[in-house]
Formats: structure tokens, sequence, C-alpha cells
């Protein structure tokens, strides 16, 4: 701790419009760790150790969120630093009968995660840049570590760097016959590289972009006004209004390769990635939960609608397929070996009909025909393209909170996220791989996420959080029943 705080630096980081627009969630994920019969397995002091020399490489993580006329920094103050939330336990619970469950949510008695989906006032009235909950397993049988970071400060991919490097200084510090310093690596926070990888050249946005991005209203008005623990408490009591239900399922590599060969067979898309037809899958079970709503909720709807000026037309439904930047922007790849851990993420509509959303269980042509209209929209969001957002985000400091606004008031719609691709399961501290990394029993509803995927493992699993009436449509839902598995 001494050295953390005698190498520590004042300073401030500019926040963009890439960093806000996914600032209203959380990334929250828990490691489960069996020990491998080792006496000395992620001691306490070892893990806070290795912790702190962490975050001399990532010293924003102490730094406190202040917005200033709607436009955000974090500070980083050495005389006032906002630390990381470090919290321990020990549990009752022996690590043989949380694998025995699957890892489930109710394996062990109390939760995991210290957080809610959204971020929000932590202990000294600040919200937090990182939070860890390290619960120790009894019989000192395993470990499971919660990690959580906000969108505010680090996207996924930022996320896993952090908690890779963690793992490797552990690795490192663990090795009692080291003989050489670890060096400190470099990694880049400044928001201007992003902005300076955009080519000039600026390919206009569609209309859906172009709603989503650059219509106003009063609710974003003043979404865009909160400070970032007012708009979290506002945005925790809307979530506890319309609590989710989480479930995850898996989605072996027989069914994804199956599917994708019916979408290149249909002749309506070259290639199909596995993420294409995830998403496919993804917009078919939801869209149709949706529509099964009761009267009450229909009526909530046409309301909602006629006081706000939707983004979708009636009886259509948004596919929000979230898109990292990075390997789009060339210049940004060749910042090896620093690697830019900053917000470099946003969304990306693909609108149908939830006509041909719910035809889609039962006409190859109706799924084939969703699959390639996601694979056309990616396809399309080009580095010039991504000037244009870039364009849209930072013009308008408050555009995160109108696109907040319009995903609020629009229930038919998924957003959907990959974090198969993010080497999570590569976190080993020294003792072995993590078993299983699960995301939060609830999060936000109408929430997607393909989970990081195991070297043991096949195919994907996905993590739904939709409210109660969509989740028991879509356990019903045979063209979901029949392609997936329910894992818990």
């Amino acid at each position: 701790m001494d050295l953390f705080l005698k190498n520590i630096k004042s300073q401030t980081y500019a926040l963009n419009g890439w960093d806000f627009i996914s600032a209203f969630a959380n990334i929250p994920f828990t490691f489960y760790f069996k020990n491998p019969g080792q006496s000395d397995f992620m001691s306490s002091s070892l893990l806070r150790a290795s912790f702190l020399r962490t975050l001399q490489e990532f010293p924003i993580m102490a730094g406190h969120l202040v917005v200033r006329d709607t436009r955000g920094y974090i500070v980083v103050d050495k005389n006032n630093l906002n630390m990381p939330e470090y919290a321990e336990s020990q549990s009752c619970i022996d690590y043989k009968f949380v694998e025995a469950g699957k890892f489930s949510w109710d394996a062990l008695p109390h939760p995991v995660s210290t957080v809610t989906a959204v971020p929000s006032k932590g202990a000294n009235r600040n919200i937090k840049l990182v939070n860890v909950n390290v619960v120790r397993l009894r019989n000192n049988s395993g470990v499971a570590l919660f990690v959580n970071m906000p969108h505010y400060v680090v996207d996924g991919y930022g996320y896993a760097v952090f908690v890779r490097r963690w793992a490797e200084v552990c690795t490192w510090m663990h090795d009692d016959t080291y003989e050489n310093e670890l060096p400190l690596r470099e990694f880049v926070f400044d928001r201007a590289v992003v902005r300076d990888a955009m080519p000039t050249d600026m390919l206009p946005l569609d209309d859906a972009c172009t709603r989503m991005y650059e219509k106003t209203s009063t609710m974003g008005h003043l979404l865009a006004w909160m400070s970032p623990e007012t708009r979290g408490d506002v945005l925790i009591t809307g979530t506890k209004l319309m609590p989710a239900n989480g479930h995850i399922f898996h989605v072996s590599r027989n069914t994804i390769n199956k599917l994708r060969s019916r979408v290149e067979q249909s002749g309506l898309a070259r290639r199909v990635s596995d993420n294409d037809v995830l998403a496919a899958m993804i917009s078919q079970c939801v869209a149709q939960g949706v529509h099964a709503k009761s009267r009450t909720r229909r009526m909530f709807s046409s309301l909602v609608r006629s006081l706000t000026r939707p983004l979708l037309e009636r009886n259509n439904f948004l596919s929000l397929i979230i898109v990292d930047a990075r390997p789009r922007l060339e210049k940004l790849m060749q910042m090896a070996p620093a690697q830019y851990v900053g917000g470099c993420i946003t969304g990306v509509p693909v609108i149908n009909s939830t006509h041909s959303l719910i035809a889609a269980a039962s006409s190859d042509k109706q799924f084939s025909s969703i699959a390639s209209s996601v694979r056309s929209v990616v396809d399309t969001v080009s580095d010039k393209y991504m000037s244009g957002i870039d364009n849209a985000l930072n013009r308008n400091p408050a555009c995160f909170a109108h696109s907040l606004a319009l995903s609020i008031t629009t229930p038919e719609k998924v957003i959907i996220t990959n974090q198969s691709r993010f080497g999570l399961y590569e976190c080993d501290f020294g003792f072995g791989a993590p078993k299983w990394i699960a995301p939060m029993a609830t999060f936000l509803t109408n929430f997607a996420s393909v989970l990081p995927v195991g070297p043991n493992h096949d195919g994907y699993h996905v993590y739904l959080s939709v409210e109660k009436y969509v989740m028991n449509d879509i356990l019903s839902n045979g063209f979901w029943s029949t392609h997936t598995n329910l894992v818990y």
C-alpha cells in the first residue's frame, strides 16, 4: 500500500462519449477457483498485495468520477483518493457443493456480488471504479472472486485486461524463486487516442443510428444534468419497478454449425458469424416474449409511446448489437504494446418487424433473413462509419442520456453483447484457471450476453436477463428450447 501511495500522481482524465454511452451499466463477474491442494491457495495477503501492485499500472481506478456541465472526468487526487472497494469474507459452504450445484447463484447462502447492475454510491458516497469481494470457501477448498468495474472507466475489453494483469502479477508474486523484477506495464487511459484514431472522412449515419444518437428528449435532458450518483439512484429505482429475471443457457457448437449452414445455404448472406446466429436466436425469443405481454403492459407501452417520440415504428423490434471500435480503427490497433483500456464500444441498431422475428421460429427462410440482417448491419460499421458515430457521441455531451432515455422508453428491444473473446478463463492467479465465470443473478431488463468461453466449453453460454413474464415465455418457447439447454 505504501509503495502505491508513494508512486501515484495527481492527474485528471477527460472522459468522452464512448465512456458515457454505456455508463448506465456495471461489468460484474464472479470467478470460481478450486484449490488444487495447496495450503497457501490464493492467500489474503497475496491477493491484496498483487491487487495493489496492479493498481500502480491502473492509477485511474483510484480516481473520483466528476461531471461538470454534463462533461465527465476522472480526477485522481493523491491526497484524496477514491480507493477501490475491497472486501473479504469466509463462507460455510465447501467448493465441492458449489461445483455440484453447477455454480448456480443459490449455491452460496449469500450473494457474492456487492453491487447492482447500475453504478451507484459506494461507502464514501462516491461511485467506486473497482469493487472486489473475495469469498473463501470452507476448508480452504476454493475461492469465489467477484470483480466489478463501471463502464464509466473501462469497457469489457479493458475489464479483461485489468483482471488478466492482476492474475499475472499475482502469479509472479507467488513464485518465491523469482529473480527478475516484473516490469511495470504501460496502459493508455487518455481518451484522445480514440479521437485521433478516427478517420477525417465520415460516413453519414443511417436513419436508425441517427435517431439513436441525435434525437433529444426531455427525459434525456433530465438524466444528463443529474450527477452520476443521482442518476444511478434513479435507474436503480427503475430496475426495482421492472425487476429482471436471469438464466444461463448453453448453445452447442453443433447447433451453431447447423443454423449457420441454413443461413449460408439460403443465399441471403455469403457468410455469417457465430455471433450473427446467436443474435438472431436471442432476438427471436425475446421479441416473442415481449409480444406476449399482458393487456396492462400493452396499455403502458401505448401510453409511453403517446408521451414520447418513439425510436421504433409500431410492430417493430430493436436488437442493439454492441460492437467494439478497436478492430475497426487501424491507428488504435497499431498502439501495441501499449493498450488503450477506456471505453470504445457502442451499439448499432438492427430493426426487424416483430412478426418476422416470431415467424423465424418455424421458418428457415425467416431465421436466415434475421441472421443476415444482423450481418448486413455489422458489415456497414467501418472506420468511417465509426467516425460518424464518434462525431454524434461527442458533438453533444448529453447524447448518451438521450440514447438512454430512448432505450428506457422502448420496451420492444434487446441489448446483445458478446464477451466470449476476452480471455477471462486465462485469469490464472498462480493456482489454476477459474472453473466457472458467472454474471450477476439479475441484471438489466432485455439484456443478453454471450459469456466468456472456457478451454473445454462446447459452443457458448448465453445469459438472458428479462422481465419475469418474458422469461416465462422464453422457457416455453419451442424454438429456443430445441436449440438450447438451460444451465440454471
